[in-house]
């Protein structure tokens, strides 16, 4: 997990292990007298999956052209640039980590030309640059084609450009946006290790980090619980278009023999209070509070579920983007469902929604988008705009076909 200049949208990663091998290895610096007691089924839990570590590696870059129109990808030392102009940045579309990440080396690659070499890009010390993780970006500019790419450079540059700093939306702000610093605490609050008795070595995040997943008031579920979704939050680097596949319910628990108050009521009521009042897994719990309720509401079950996904958690649907590559949620989504004949099983759908730690920080990146977008119009950039940029462009960069949104 190396330097990302912008890491309140993320950081990428180049292993599923990232988690479990620093919590391994900092386990190490406990007392003697006390060790840690790390459970393997617990550092097993900690892994993210090959589509998390592949979404954190496909990246948008962000970046100026100069006179000639051609890209500035050279270490600008300079103040970061602020005022620009339609047509004065690109944000180009395979964009990717290179051979030794770790040194902040990337790389612009060219799939549709066997030929072309790689292109690389140095992001160390280049104050010109941004990049951001194409899943976010396809959700950015998917809800909002006006954005033009020099907008978000500009919004992206701007000292005033601090609302990343509140607490849903990372306290990271440094180069180096190491996963343990996304947790939820005040670093100034965090016990010092020496005090504790640890190696002095330890530091205070990595303290915080193994008292969290050693604790012993909370069973394997809860620690892993608080790890991705409570005080850790985890799910800050999984990747946001990973779309759960769920099965259609087969079955139900057993229903209850009496009557109850919602069995009596008729079921244009039980509609809806079904779709003003209750949330998905409240209304799949009447399912199970008798038979005759059971049996009025069950048909009904996936169309709630559809109608309750589309009006409380849209971020839960796949969005199509105004850029290269703009469709692959909409093609993934539709070869997910090809097996049920395109039927989705909507209540089941949401129920691993719910558990999914990328579709929460799939709603995390849909909430920082409002924010981008409030910023731009704040500073009338849209004013007397229309949707400017709607489909994918090429430019050239020394002989090569570059691909931008």
């Amino acid at each position: 997990m190396g330097s990302d200049t912008l890491s309140y949208w993320g950081c990428y990663y180049t292993n599923r292990y990232i988690v479990s091998s620093f919590i391994s290895h900092a386990s190490n610096f406990g007392p003697e007298t006390e060790p840690l007691r790390l459970s393997d089924s617990i550092l097993e839990r900690l892994e993210y999956s090959p589509r998390d570590v592949q979404g954190s590696q496909d990246i948008v870059l962000l970046v100026p052209k100069n006179e000639d129109g051609e890209l500035d990808i050279e270490d600008y030392e300079g103040p970061t640039p602020t005022m620009f102009s339609d047509s004065t940045v690109e944000a180009v579309v395979n964009f990717t980590i290179g051979d030794d990440p770790d040194l902040s080396g990337f790389k612009i690659v060219f799939p549709d030309d066997p030929d072309a070499e790689d292109l690389d890009v140095s992001m160390y010390g280049g104050y010109n640059k941004f990049y951001i993780f194409l899943y976010a970006y396809r959700i950015l500019i998917g809800r909002f084609p006006e954005l033009e790419p020099h907008m978000i450079y500009a919004t992206l540059a701007s000292s005033e450009c601090r609302w990343y700093k509140d607490e849903e939306y990372s306290k990271i702000a440094d180069q180096y946006a190491w996963f343990w610093r996304v947790a939820d605490v005040v670093e100034d609050d965090i016990e010092e290790p020496g005090d504790a008795g640890y190696d002095d070595n330890l530091g205070k995040w990595e303290f915080f980090w193994l008292k969290l997943l050693s604790a012993e008031d909370k069973s394997e579920d809860e620690i892993i619980r608080d790890a991705w979704f409570g005080k850790g939050r985890l799910y800050h680097f999984a990747c946001a278009d990973d779309f759960p596949k769920s099965e259609p319910f087969a079955s139900f628990p057993a229903a209850g023999q009496s009557d109850t108050l919602f069995s009596k009521l008729p079921f244009d009521v039980l509609d809806y209070l079904c779709d003003a009042y209750l949330s998905i897994g409240e209304a799949s719990s009447l399912l199970c509070l008798n038979r005759s309720l059971r049996a009025a509401l069950l048909p009904f079950i996936n169309t709630f579920a559809q109608k309750a996904i589309a009006r409380r958690h849209p971020y839960w649907l796949p969005i199509v983007a105004p850029c290269l590559r703009g469709d692959e949620e909409q093609l993934f989504w539709e070869q997910m469902w090809e097996g049920l004949g395109g039927e989705v099983p909507w209540a089941p759908y949401a129920r691993e929604c719910e558990q999914s730690p990328g579709m929460r920080n799939r709603q995390r990146i849909w909430g920082m988008a409002d924010r981008f977008k409030d910023h731009i119009k704040a500073q009338g950039w849209l004013d007397g705009r229309t949707h400017a940029k709607l489909s994918a462009s090429t430019i050239q960069y020394s002989g090569f076909t570059l691909y931008a949104s």
